[in-house]
């Protein structure tokens, strides 16, 4: 503001001025009064367009951040799912590789130690399936023969991370006994303990399966003869393996055989073979048969059980999964083939009865009730 305006101003507000220069003064402040809406409009058209920009900006900046946590985001699923594709293929190149391959040699593991440990371990087989993150899965049925009906009892369940197993999960259901049964070895006071009483209050319909103990250890071949005949069924044979009479004499987990051969995939005969074109190249389809086996071949069953012994001991840390300890299986071959084959009892079934009966027989020693079902049994 310059000082000729100041006074002016001063002489207007007095009422000093002349006509024309009252008349000038007031034209000027006029264009003053538009000057000063003039810059007010525009002051507040820019603090709207500065409030305006700082919203669209804030907008802008929320936009950009989701768009990267989206960018983020899309990128590790994408990560996560090449990771898995890859997984999944490098776990079943390690699950197949080998011949025989992992998979057939894992199965083989659990049902062969089931075979030996369990008397009704040879009921059923093992389904497996790979995971993407180099594991494989397993699963059978637990199974127990009563009479002539066999009864699913349970599940069991194993876990493989590349080639270290998990303990075995039981799930057991259905008709699981509550007793614990166990076997006798020869020698000591057996015949108090045993379960011939339950026995004699179960009526004449009922089937039963029990583990019966020997008054002396019994050569594999005359274990047959003795059943030769009889109206029940030989499930199992308890082996004698030179650590059965250190425990006390009562043994709840005993190591044996079926009264079949346990027959490996390379005893398996070749039937029938046929080849045929694919789209993604030869298609082989091979038949095979188990060898033929004469019940009570006790060299057959002496034979395919030390084999199965030897492959499971190249695995035994898996094998001792499925039981309480260790099962040493390198001093109980030592034994076996140094000392024979001797049993000091076997799981069988059939009519309750016809079971009664063995109570009389002088090799007897004792019994133990596992299962009791109603009649089931094919005469």
């Amino acid at each position: 503001m310059s000082d000729e305006f100041k006074r002016k101003l001063e002489a207007y507000e007095k009422g000093e001025l002349s006509d024309i220069e009252l008349e000038d003064f007031e034209k000027e402040l006029e264009k003053l009064e538009k000057y000063q809406e003039f810059l007010e409009e525009n002051s507040v058209e820019q603090i709207k367009d500065s409030n305006g920009n700082e919203k669209r900006q804030q907008k802008i900046l929320r936009r950009s951040k989701w768009k990267a946590r989206l960018q983020t985001a899309f990128s590790a699923l994408a990560l996560i799912l090449a990771f898995t594709i890859l997984s999944s293929i490098l776990t079943a190149v390690y699950y197949s590789w080998g011949t025989p391959d992992r998979v057939d040699v894992f199965r083989n593991v659990i049902d062969y130690s089931l075979t030996i440990t369990d008397p009704y371990g040879y009921l059923g087989g093992t389904s497996t399936n790979t995971g993407p993150f180099f594991g494989l899965n397993t699963e059978r049925d637990l199974n127990k023969k009563v009479g002539d009906e066999t009864v699913k009892v349970g599940e069991l369940k194993t876990k493989f991370f590349f080639s270290a197993m998990s303990y075995p999960e039981r799930i057991n259901f259905g008709k699981v006994s509550d007793s614990n049964p166990n076997f006798l070895y020869p020698g000591g006071e057996v015949r108090n303990v045993s379960e011939w009483n339950k026995l004699e209050r179960l009526p004449e319909g009922t089937v039963v399966s029990a583990y019966l103990s020997f008054a002396e250890l019994i050569e594999t071949e005359k274990v047959f003869q003795l059943f030769e005949g009889k109206e029940m069924d030989l499930i199992w044979l308890a082996v004698d393996t030179g650590f059965e009479e250190k425990n006390e004499r009562v043994i709840f987990e005993p190591i044996g055989f079926p009264s079949f051969a346990i027959w490996h995939d390379d005893d398996m005969i070749l039937d029938s073979r046929e080849v045929k074109k694919g789209l993604f190249g030869k298609i082989v389809s091979e038949g095979h048969s188990s060898p033929s086996y004469t019940m009570g071949d006790q060299d057959v069953l002496h034979k395919q059980f030390l084999k199965t012994l030897y492959f499971l001991k190249d695995h035994e840390r898996k094998v001792n999964n499925f039981v309480f300890g260790k099962l040493e299986l390198s001093k109980r071959i030592d034994y076996l083939e140094t000392n024979g084959f001797k049993h000091y009892g076997v799981v069988i079934t059939g009519p309750t009865k016809e079971i009664l009966k063995l109570r009389e027989e002088p090799w007897v020693g004792g019994l133990k009730v596992d299962e009791v079902s109603f009649w089931n049994w094919n005469d």
